[in-house]
């Protein structure tokens, strides 16, 4: 499967991650193991590269999170200018998070519930665009992500590459811990140097890395 190319909007979900979904599983199970289910969770997943299967990966634990914890979880896109959740998950692509920082929609509008995944809550990227300088820590998108944590236990955000995408460095003021996705023989040791500096300027915890695209999976632990 090629994890940039699911465009099938009506797959079940469980079609939809079904290469990814033992790797997830590992990656759900230990976050909540080191995270703990009682409190608030906001979780940044991102990578080093483009295509690097960050959204499937992000969906497929979100998902485990839902169903074996018994939490609600909630699934924010945010890459504004190439979706796909919405495309994996057999979701309405908007209204969403792109129309809700501009005024126009609401929260509750944007938010869509996941069929087949009990407890899951997803807020697609929503009509393509490129992003405003600066709109990811506007007042509006602030009061969003403090709605957000406080209505679920967990918050996953689903974020484009750390070094190329402004916009997902102003998260890391928003979360409490990062997942990092490494591409298989693509993703460079000097690039991934550079994004975990990044993270530990932010004061934000590394919660562990996961190889992606590799012939069998690898242990998945904290930073």
């Amino acid at each position: 499967m090629s994890y940039s190319n699911v465009s099938n909007r009506t797959a079940p979900l469980l079609e939809a991650i079904e290469d990814v979904e033992p790797l997830a599983e590992t990656i759900w199970s230990n976050l909540a193991a080191m995270t703990g289910i009682a409190g608030h969770k906001r979780i940044l997943f991102t990578s080093t590269d483009a295509q690097s299967g960050t959204s499937l990966i992000a969906a497929a634990t979100a998902c485990g999170l839902a169903r074996n914890t018994g939490s609600q979880v909630t699934l924010v896109e945010t890459h504004l200018a190439r979706p796909a959740t919405a495309g994996y998950l057999g979701l309405e692509e908007s209204p969403g998070f792109s129309d809700l920082l501009v005024g126009a929609a609401s929260l509750d509008a944007c938010l869509q519930h996941v069929p087949g995944c009990q407890g899951l809550t997803v807020l697609p990227a929503g009509a393509p665009r490129p992003v405003a300088a600066g709109e990811f820590v506007a007042p509006g998108a602030l009061d969003m992500f403090d709605t957000l944590a406080a209505r679920t236990p967990f918050v996953i955000f689903d974020a484009p590459p750390l070094l190329e995408h402004a916009e997902t460095r102003a998260l890391l003021r928003h979360v409490d811990g990062v997942v990092l996705v490494l591409r298989a023989r693509e993703s460079r040791k000097a690039a991934v140097r550079r994004t975990l500096e990044r993270i530990e300027e932010a004061g934000v915890r590394v919660y562990g890395s996961v190889l992606n695209r590799f012939k069998r999976d690898l242990p998945f632990g904290p930073g």
